[in-house]
């Protein structure tokens, strides 16, 4: 915990809210007139708290900062998901256990969408559930009609074109990790009613259902796409094998960054890991400690 940076942090950020932007009335100075930022007992009546928590939190001397608590506090003050961070790092001394916009509004960056449409790559970014939100042209080349899919869960789960042309050996290679991946997804996002709907299309259809309930089929490293070589039919240059990298911009965590290498003919070959021991001064940087 850093006392000393959370109370600049949010006081900062408490300075810069008018009262009229949270729907209260103007603060008033001693001499009449408007006084800057949201006075503290504001935050407490926009989180439901009692008079006085905020202060408390601010000062560095409340003994609960629950992560509700802390979450309903960064999003009255307008906090974006790398501040959010920050705060949750000086309040607690540890990174947040969940997102601050999860099942909320997505901001990318515009520097984020001016990549991915330089990128020589196939490359799109979507949300948790699937939903694509920005993607390239090299993307949509990649399938039928050059048109990217709205939604890659439902694309790959239930198209005919995905199971019958576009997913290469769909039963094999791809149902047995993308039906886990949805539940993985399910459990970690419970209130999203499209991986809400998505789940009840796979329980219902016998072979999905299957592969959905039975998870220790599949090793738990493939229930990410991170990393993975499949077979996919690309629709401009027929039959090969795509791998997939797979990031997450900090600005926008609840959302993922797919670049596509396709490779047409044989499978290749995996790039071998570098692994690197960061537990010592691996830069030589810093002198042996005395």
């Amino acid at each position: 915990m850093d006392t000393e940076a959370l109370r600049l942090m949010l006081k900062g950020a408490r300075d810069s809210i008018s009262p009229e932007e949270v729907g209260l009335p103007p603060r008033r100075d001693r001499r009449g007139g408007r006084a800057p930022g949201l006075p503290q007992e504001a935050i407490d009546l926009l989180t439901g708290r009692s008079i006085g928590t905020y202060s408390k939190l601010e000062r560095g001397v409340l003994p609960n900062r629950s992560p509700e608590y802390l979450r309903d506090v960064a999003r009255v003050l307008g906090l974006n998901e790398q501040e959010w961070v920050n705060l949750y790092g000086y309040a607690r001394g540890e990174r947040p256990p969940f997102h601050l916009a999860a099942g909320g509004p997505v901001n990318i960056q515009g520097q984020w969408v001016k990549t991915l449409e330089d990128s020589p790559q196939a490359a799109y970014i979507c949300d948790y559930a699937g939903n694509v939100l920005a993607h390239n042209k090299h993307a949509a080349d990649m399938f039928p009609d050059r048109r990217m899919p709205r939604n890659t869960l439902h694309f790959m789960l239930f198209t005919e074109q995905a199971r019958k042309e576009t997913l290469i050996d769909w039963e094999t290679a791809w149902a047995p990790t993308v039906a886990p991946m949805l539940r993985a997804l399910r459990a970690q996002y419970q209130r999203s009613s499209t991986l809400r709907q998505l789940t009840d299309m796979a329980l219902a259809d016998p072979f999905l259902g299957e592969l959905y309930w039975q998870r220790q089929r599949v090793p738990v490293g493939l229930t990410h796409p991170d990393g993975d070589i499949k077979p996919w039919h690309h629709h401009q240059l027929g039959p090969g094998w795509i791998k997939m990298c797979v990031s997450t911009p900090l600005m926008a965590p609840t959302t993922s960054l797919f670049l596509l290498d396709f490779h047409p003919g044989e499978r290749p070959e995996p790039i071998p890991d570098t692994v690197i021991d960061t537990s010592g001064d691996i830069s030589g940087y810093f002198p042996a400690a005395a």
